[in-house]
């Protein structure tokens, strides 16, 4: 068909495309946030300017690769722009809200151009002539590169064939070290048989001599010989390190990219989310120049996307709360990165409200995660640190933004996967940074190689705070456990065999001292972990175990020595874990009689609503009730009582709204636990869901049972 690309030429137009698009995306979103915060005279102009041409450069791109509905859209955006750079439409947020809510649906469909890579047939509209295109292999496009776009699975693959050279060049170091003890041997038989008494008397006829004198000289050239061969090989393995060296360095660049193709999403995001969380919010960002390896960029997304949230959510005041507080209405949040040494820093900080000690210490202990007496006895850093703890949350509701109590989780988790640390420092009314520490690139590091229970391991430096020699006055006992005095304070002693169940002779504490101790650190957790006997530190190729073995308890992976052993690259994070469990004693809440399956109490007066609600709590487990209004739920608590009550807002006679405040204001019911479930999915209606004291809000527009039950396991 005339003017029909080739299936080849349509592919690499497509990928093309899907690059630029996203470069245009990005440029825009960043022109009208900067638009948006009240740039005027000619800063403002030139921004209409730059935004209307990011646009009619997406339009032109999308007509050459025929998205028809791609260029609809940026046609649509170009007319609204030009109509402000003519002053007849006034950037208004409202305004950019619709222009942000066409940018997204674009963005959509740009994702849905990635999907050809699945290899089906995808056909694109163009004047009603369709161009029809079979198994169009359109790789995702993850990350800019300014010159030749190179797949990423071939960064990967040599990468990988870097590691195995890096093995081998591990191995070499180590043949070197055994030539040189040969080296040292020889040179000490050469010297012992020079020391060699003369033979006596007879034995000089019948050559004892001769062989004696033929010996050393012998012994003398097989020494040169060897020296020889280690300064040779000394030479071709410093030779072969420089080389693997400036490979794997020259691969790793390759292979890394700017933060700032992160940083650039959050903007948006934070603007979106201020905006539905009624508050003022400006996002400043720096250090996005420092390249990170693309597998640790791709997974700092998800952190990052967190900590915002939280920021937003639970940091940055109402307007009128800061302003009381003598704040600036607006609210200021920084996301920054540096870089130290091979370690990526970075921080998001807020000028918000803080975090309160005692509500996170309260909430702890009603979530069952520390006994009260213990809780009682935990510094305020201590305190503050729990709020990486699963399940732990000091939202007054749970939304579909917060208060589940998995969003640091996953932040503690992601971090320490990589092997990096967090750390959070806060202050009450004045705000809080969040501090994380993760290697530039996870695919070699250097690795700590120690002995326990006459096994090998390897164990990452990034997570080894420091190395002690135990010695026995500073090893202690307290609450049950082994502690060892540190400058700062006393650390739980646990022996690494322990921890990971090698059996091996039980020894006492007391026999410990003069052994070498590893103190582990990591988001607020330290422990002195005890082995046997401390190899050498190395650099470490760090292989990912095989199916099914993706994630073992206590292993990060695995690696090769010097001596072509294979041995398992330690988890730190899980050690700390486990160091956390074998405390239960003082943790645990003790053992609970078994008893029946909670009862829910389900409010709604639609009887669809209603049945489809029980009929998802009863195929869980649970016993149900259902009432068609506020008033007759309230004579069922009265009579027969219940666990947890799912309410709708909308009822006739006593609402939603009402029939929490009267639980709330009877000493009966006032820890009762309720849920709204609801279509009003409003700020306003949210805040007051708060005001009622309703423990959970759930928009039935984004209602799924599994997000029913989880916030109901949650709450009982």
């Amino acid at each position: 068909m005339a003017g029909v690309p080739s299936e080849d030429i349509a592919a690499q137009l497509l990928v093309t495309f899907v690059v630029e698009a996203q470069e245009h995306l990005r440029a825009m979103n960043r022109h009208l946030l900067a638009l948006e915060r009240g740039t005027e005279g000619e800063a403002r102009e030139s921004l209409l300017a730059e935004v209307f041409r990011e646009a009619h450069s997406l339009k032109g791109a999308a007509r050459a690769v025929n998205l028809v509905e791609v260029e609809a859209r940026a046609h649509e955006l170009e007319d609204v722009f030009a109509r402000m750079k003519d002053g007849e439409v006034d950037p208004r947020a409202d305004v950019l809200d619709d222009v942000y809510r066409t940018l997204d649906a674009i963005e959509e469909s740009v994702q849905q151009v990635t999907g050809a890579h699945t290899g089906g047939v995808r056909e694109a509209a163009s004047g009603g002539e369709m161009v029809r295109r079979a198994k169009v292999s359109i790789p995702p496009p993850r990350l800019e590169e300014d010159t030749v776009r190179v797949a990423t699975a071939k960064l990967d693959a040599l990468m990988a064939e870097v590691g195995e050279l890096l093995v081998a060049r591990i191995g070499a170091e180590q043949r070197l070290a055994e030539i040189n003890a040969l080296e040292a041997a020889l040179a000490d038989w050469e010297s012992a048989w020079k020391k060699l008494p003369p033979v006596p008397g007879p034995a000089r006829e019948d050559g004892a001599t001769r062989f004696q004198n033929e010996g050393e000289v012998r012994l003398g050239a097989a020494l040169k010989a060897v020296g020889e061969l280690r300064r040779t090989f000394q030479a071709d393995t410093r030779r072969m390190a420089q080389i693997t060296a400036d490979l794997q360095g020259d691969v790793r660049r390759a292979r890394m990219f700017p933060v700032a193709t992160v940083f650039e999403a959050f903007p948006r995001m934070v603007r979106d989310l201020a905006r539905d969380q009624g508050r003022e919010v400006s996002l400043s960002s720096r250090g996005g120049e420092i390249e990170v390896d693309r597998s640790v960029l791709e997974q700092l997304k998800d952190p990052l996307t967190h900590l915002l949230r939280n920021c937003v959510d639970h940091g940055i005041e109402p307007p009128e709360a800061r302003v009381a507080a003598g704040k600036p209405r607006e609210g200021a949040i920084s996301l920054s990165a540096r870089q130290r040494g091979d370690m990526l820093v970075v921080e998001v900080a807020d000028d918000g409200i803080g975090i309160d000690p005692e509500r996170v210490r309260t909430s702890a202990v009603k979530k069952g995660l520390l006994a009260g007496d213990v809780a009682g006895e935990l510094s305020e850093r201590e305190v503050i640190s729990l709020i990486f703890r699963s399940g732990l949350s000091t939202s007054p509701i749970i939304t579909d933004v917060s208060g589940r109590g998995v969003g640091l989780d996953v932040v503690r988790e992601v971090v320490e996967r990589l092997h990096g640390s967090i750390d959070v420092r806060s202050e009450r009314g004045r705000g809080t940074t969040f501090s994380f520490s993760l290697p530039l690139s996870v695919s070699t590091m250097q690795c700590l190689v120690l002995e326990a229970g006459g096994q090998t391991f390897a164990l990452p430096l990034t997570s080894v705070e420091r190395l002690v020699r135990l010695r026995p006055a500073s090893i202690e006992r307290a609450e049950g456990r082994d502690v060892v005095r540190l400058d700062d304070g006393p650390v739980v002693l646990t022996r690494l065999t322990d921890l990971l169940g090698i059996e091996t002779p039980a020894n006492g504490a007391e026999k410990a001292a003069g052994r070498p101790a590893i103190v582990l650190g990591g988001s607020s957790r330290r422990a002195a972990v005890l082995v046997d006997r401390l190899v050498r530190t190395q650099e470490s190729l760090v292989k990912s175990l095989p199916e099914p073995l993706f994630r073992v308890r206590h292993v990060a992976g695995a690696t090769v020595l010097g001596t072509g052993e294979a041995a398992i690259i330690l988890s730190a994070a899980d050690l700390l874990a486990s160091v956390e469990r074998v405390r239960a004693p003082a943790l645990a809440i003790g053992e609970t009689p078994e008893v029946g399956p909670a009862t829910i109490l389900i409010v709604e007066d639609s009887i669809t609503t209603r049945t489809l609600e029980k009929n998802i709590l009863e195929a869980a487990g649970y016993q149900v009730l259902t009432s068609a209004d506020g008033g007759e739920a309230w004579s069922l608590l009265a009579s027969d009582g219940c666990d947890l009550v799912v309410a709708d807002i909308e009822m006739p006679g006593m609402d939603g709204f009402e029939l929490t405040a009267k639980l709330r204001a009877d000493k009966r019911f006032r820890d009762l636990p309720v849920v709204l479930v609801t279509a009003r999915d409003s700020r306003e209606d949210r805040e007051r869901g708060i005001q009622v004291g309703a423990d959970a809000y759930i928009v039935k527009g984004a209602f799924d049972q599994d997000r029913l039950l989880d916030t109901i396991r949650r709450l009982i």
